[in-house]
């Protein structure tokens, strides 16, 4: 508990002003829950001294115990107010902190926690770390205030007594510490399971169009019924433990109970204390009773508590995680780009050993457009990644108008960059908003209408049911791949931004439709920088300068007609492509 309540400090000292309060009502709580007991023993010594009369039950008995319980309701639901509108505070807190730490992450943190499994820990670990941090952790503050406010009182009566009926209680804890090993490993395994069910689930909605497809359905249930089946085993396992030890708290208060009847009666019947009359026997066994209910509690609420101890270790994994690029202290902001050099740059992904990129030197001007050609697997797109400061730089640098390209805060960059990457990823909501998502300037319709106009996606509005304002839905899988094509490149004008990167942007759309948005791009962006990643050549036949990559490697580079004279790859790959048009257009 103390290791929980040590990693969770950074909300409770800034949230004091809830939990002091919570604790003092607590306190107060349990003091007045000694009351009823009072009564009740004060009744029965009326009772057995035959003093009992009709004022002192009104005034004594009734009143007080109207106040009483007048008393208890208003402090309890007062803390009750308190503790939820502190637990809903934790809740925003903590999902809020695990959203943050996720947007600042670069693609390393991706490559190690799926999407599955992230969403898991945002939905099942942070559930757990709020009810035990906003609830679990005050319940069981009171509780043992409760306890030792009861163990006092009994004391006061008989503390002999006390002691005997006290002792057996001590196994609660006892048990507790053996079982905590075993609870933290199961629900460890539970979670783990959890998280990868998770990414099987949604592995199956994003893929769900694949899966038809292929005719897949049953496969794929199948595969999703494995993994519920298997979390489910392991939940089963984790509930028998809880249900096992339950009743075994029940016993020992039990035994407790039965203890204090045994010692109390023999007290009474060899009148060994004068003091201690049937009043004050029946005032202590209340109080004894009233232990029994936190008692089995606490040994409940510990029980949990070391499945949210594991909870939180798994957020800490998120909220450790240090992103690999981060911003010097003295990085400046990045006002224009107005030339990108490329410097012996080499690079190598984490816990791989052979090279991506080889020793590239490019450099590109302010107004240049940028083709970047090759086989698959030849470092088109981990090229201009690098540009985005995606991963960290292996060997060489690159420099952005003459300074090193970290020498600038990250974000600056990107704000300078309009990127659409292969994978196009679109939300749901409607078109005009989706496009809307590239700047975050003041624009008004004209500017969405004249992106859409560039990225040739006007021709496809009149066909949709409520144009600008249809809702794409997730992913965007109302729309064709050109189509989500299309609206990502528009979302990439709209953001008009210093270097504009299309990143085989174009591979889905036909002929007429890339020609519509080549010519836009060199209408629009003839003073702005434009790279072009394309496997279709004339994506890149009118570019300023054009780069062969294999292997990491740049092996030839120049313009379409140098490179058509120097009759390499780049040729022989333009006659190809040349031959399939001419085979389709005599079709």
């Amino acid at each position: 508990m103390l290791n929980f309540i040590k990693n969770m400090r950074w909300f409770i000292r800034k949230n004091l002003y809830f939990y002091i309060p919570i604790f003092i009502l607590g306190i107060i709580q349990a003091l007045i829950s000694l009351l009823p007991a009072f009564i009740l023993g004060n009744f029965t010594e009326h009772v057995t001294d035959l003093n009992l009369t009709k004022n002192y039950l009104i005034y004594n008995v009734a009143i007080f115990s109207i106040a009483t319980a007048i008393l208890i309701y208003v402090v309890t639901t007062t803390k009750r107010l308190i503790q939820v509108r502190l637990e809903t505070k934790l809740f925003y807190a903590l999902q809020v902190r695990y959203m943050q730490n996720i947007i600042i992450q670069d693609a390393t943190f991706f490559e190690n926690f799926q999407s599955g499994d992230l969403l898991t820990r945002a939905l099942g670990d942070v559930k757990q770390v709020n009810f035990s941090g906003g609830n679990r952790l005050l319940n069981i503050s009171f509780e043992a205030t409760v306890v030792i406010v009861n163990l006092v009182a009994m004391c006061l009566i008989h503390p002999l007594l006390t002691l005997v009926s006290a002792l057996p209680l001590v196994l609660i804890f006892i048990a507790n510490i053996l079982l905590r090993v075993k609870v933290k490993r199961n629900w460890l395994n539970v979670r783990k399971a959890s998280s990868e069910m998770g990414n099987v689930i949604l592995e199956s909605i994003t893929n769900v169009r694949t899966i038809r497809a292929f005719s897949k359905e049953d496969e794929n249930y199948a595969k999703n019924l494995a993994e519920s089946k298997r979390v489910y085993d392991i939940e089963r396992k984790n509930l028998k433990i809880n249900v096992a030890f339950q009743p075994i708290f029940e016993s020992i208060t039990a035994v407790s109970l039965m203890i204090a009847y045994g010692f109390a009666s023999w007290i009474l019947i060899d009148e060994v204390s004068v003091s201690f009359t049937v009043a004050a026997f029946v005032q202590f066994i209340v109080y004894l009773n009233s232990l029994t209910r936190p008692l089995t509690n606490i040994g409940n609420m510990l029980t949990n508590f070391y499945q949210s101890i594991i909870s939180l270790e798994r957020l800490n994994e998120i909220y450790e995680s240090k992103s690999v690029i981060i911003d010097k202290p003295d990085a400046i902001v990045l006002n224009k780009v107005k030339q990108v050099e490329f410097k012996d740059i080499s690079f190598t992904y984490p816990n791989d050993e052979t090279p991506v990129l080889n020793h590239i030197n490019l450099v590109i001007n302010e107004g240049d457009t940028i083709g970047i050609v090759g086989k698959t697997g030849s470092g088109k797109s981990t090229l201009v990644r690098q540009l985005m400061r995606q991963f960290p730089i292996t060997q060489g640098e690159i420099l952005i108008n003459g300074i090193n390209i970290k020498d600038y805060t990250k974000e600056s960059v990107r704000e300078h960059i309009g990127y659409v990457p292969q994978e196009h990823t679109l939300f749901s909501r409607s078109i005009f908003k989706n496009v809307a998502l590239g700047t975050i300037h003041a624009f008004d319709d004209k500017d969405i209408y004249d992106a859409i106009n560039m990225a040739d996606f006007s021709k496809d509005i009149i066909n949709l049911q409520d144009g600008l304002n249809t809702i794409v839905g997730e992913y965007g899988v109302t729309l064709s791949g050109g189509q989500k094509q299309r609206l990502s490149i528009a979302r990439a004008f709209m953001k008009n931004a210093d270097v504009m990167i299309l990143d085989d942007s174009l591979s889905a759309v036909d002929g007429k439709t890339e020609s519509n948005i080549i010519k836009n791009l060199k209408k629009y962006r003839s003073n702005k920088t434009n790279i072009i990643v394309a496997h279709r050549l004339s994506a890149v036949m009118h570019a300023t300068n054009i780069i062969v990559l294999d292997q990491g490697s740049i092996i030839e580079e120049g313009t379409h007609d140098e490179l058509m004279k120097l009759g390499g790859y780049y040729a022989r790959l333009f006659h190809e492509q040349e031959m399939v048009k001419d085979g389709e257009n005599n079709e």
